[in-house]
């Protein structure tokens, strides 16, 4: 009998794992807190080429050419840590660091809205664009290589953790950083969506080598308030009914406005966003 390969799950550190995807060996999946991880994970060089070819080949667009989407989308992420933030003790003026900022848009919508911001970026071209098209204050380098005597009352990451070669760690750092009463916002992929449960090899074939993990709503539920975390809400990042049923069948209308509404109710979708308080 052939035998089930074994790595530590980078997030919880259980050593039983069993393989994500059969043939994809590098895939794997933590039988006790559910997420995947990859242990062939490398990172890239986040370059010029990384915000202008390589977003291009993938959106039809350059990062900086999606400016209004990921602007608008900022926006709408503000509303959500704004509502939370009308709960907890944070000071008129709240500060915001954003955790792996690119270009700036986040910050730019953050600080038009009131708040004191900070970036880290690692990639040079994304640092150098922030300080000179936004004026932000920006560290340029890795998160690990940052070091701040302050803390924040918002720390965000979208689309940032799941490059993290050790997750783990780099939550417990951003714990440290955070206020009492401070929101952790993020957005990363999930394994509960259609792709991955409905379309698994589509999902292998294209998941990016410099993806370490995959969550799901109950996991990074159950890790975060592990880890400090009294309140943790989770929301669909996009609902897409039609990467269940095909947009001509007949069928679609109705399904589609089931899909959406249940996709809501347990954030099922293909990435999530995360709203967490200390």
């Amino acid at each position: 009998m052939k035998q089930e390969p074994t790595a530590r799950c980078p997030l919880c550190d259980a050593p039983s794992q069993t393989r994500a995807l059969k043939g994809r060996e590098y895939l794997m999946k933590c039988t006790r807190c559910g997420i995947v991880f990859n242990t062939l994970h490398h990172p890239l060089a986040y370059n010029d080429r990384y915000f202008i070819e390589d977003y291009r080949a993938q959106y039809g667009k350059t990062y900086e050419e999606d400016f209004d989407t990921i602007y608008r989308m900022s926006l709408l992420r503000l509303d959500t840590i704004n509502s939370v933030l009308k709960h907890t003790s944070a000071a008129h003026s709240p500060s915001l660091l954003d955790i792996g900022c690119a270009l700036g848009f986040f910050m730019k919508a953050a600080s038009e809205r009131g708040f004191g911001v900070r970036g880290v970026e690692i990639s040079p071209y994304g640092a150098r664009y922030c300080r000179e098209k936004f004026s932000m204050e920006v560290f340029q380098g890795a998160f690990d290589d940052f070091s701040t005597g302050n803390t924040f009352d918002v720390i965000t990451a979208w689309y940032f953790l799941e490059h993290c070669t050790d997750p783990l760690r780099v939550v417990e750092r951003i714990s440290g950083m955070l206020n009492a009463g401070g929101i952790f916002a993020f957005s990363a992929p999930s394994v509960f969506g259609p792709q991955f449960l409905f379309h698994r090899g589509e999902w292998a074939d294209t998941h990016p080598v410099d993806h370490r993990i995959d969550l799901s709503p109950r996991s990074v539920r159950a890790f975060l308030k592990r880890h400090g975390f009294s309140r943790v809400s989770v929301r669909p990042g996009g609902i897409h009914p039609e990467r269940v049923m095909a947009k001509e069948s007949f069928l679609y209308p109705a399904f589609s406005r089931l899909y959406n509404g249940i996709s809501g109710l347990i954030s099922f979708s293909d990435t999530m966003e995360v709203y967490a308080v200390k």
